[in-house]
């Protein structure tokens, strides 16, 4: 009965996030953005909503556990022997996805305002000093939340297959708008399939070293790789 109970705060909590996330998402695409009218707003406001809804009630559920360290409970960790391979795999796996993006790049504003196309806004001094280290925070929450928590937790409860399931089916759901900003280049198949292509691997490297440390970093480097390609070659 005990376990009953802790499984279903587990989904509770899963379920209250991706709810609130939606809601919020609708709340700041309708009125927050058109009010701040500015890219380092809303990019401010979509990395505090995603703390909210995502890390704080993960943090809360974990330490009423207090079974172990909830940074370890979430994957926030790097034993030194295994460094290379965590930090190495997460790295490249995400390296894989910034070279198809090169192979087919994003013409979406949201992707492409870095190479400075007056069509989509020029970019400025905030964009490189509060937009992109904001992008890559995002990144590191996403891959913290779906597989820190939401992985690693489920596969203790109800094994490693539904645990995968359980994620990318979540992973999917929070890449819906960026899956919409790369389908017009590479086709909502080709989308679709790099998302649960980097779900999948990415799953099986936490699941191995129950560290997501690496997948957060590849994460970062994915997103400043991608607007340094903007701001230098595809600018030439």
């Amino acid at each position: 009965m005990a376990e009953k109970r802790d499984n279903d705060g587990f989904l509770l909590v899963i379920i209250g996030s991706a709810a609130a996330a939606g809601i919020l998402y609708l709340v700041q695409e309708q009125w927050v953005d058109p009010w701040l009218s500015s890219r380092w707003g809303s990019a401010l406001f979509r990395t505090f909503r995603m703390s909210v809804v995502y890390v704080i009630p993960a943090i809360w559920w974990l330490r009423r556990r207090a079974k172990k360290p909830v940074f370890a409970e979430l994957g926030l960790k790097l034993p030194r022997e295994r460094a290379p391979f965590i930090l190495g795999t997460g790295i490249l796996l995400y390296c894989l996805a910034l070279m198809v993006f090169l192979l087919w790049p994003p013409k979406s504003c949201g992707f492409t305002f870095w190479s400075d196309d007056t069509a989509c806004g020029a970019r400025h001094l905030t964009d490189w000093l509060v937009v992109l280290p904001l992008i890559c925070i995002m990144a590191m929450i996403t891959d913290l939340w779906t597989r820190g928590f939401v992985l690693l937790q489920a596969a203790e409860r109800w094994g490693e297959p539904r645990a995968i399931a359980l994620q990318n089916a979540l992973w999917l759901l929070l890449h819906l708008y960026e899956l919409e900003l790369l389908a017009p280049s590479m086709g909502w198949v080709g989308a679709v399939l790099l998302a649960i292509f980097l779900g999948l691997v990415g799953d099986l490297i936490a699941l191995k070293e129950r560290s997501v440390v690496g997948l957060m970093a590849g994460h970062a480097i994915l997103n400043i790789g991608w607007v340094l390609s903007l701001a230098t070659w595809f600018s030439l």
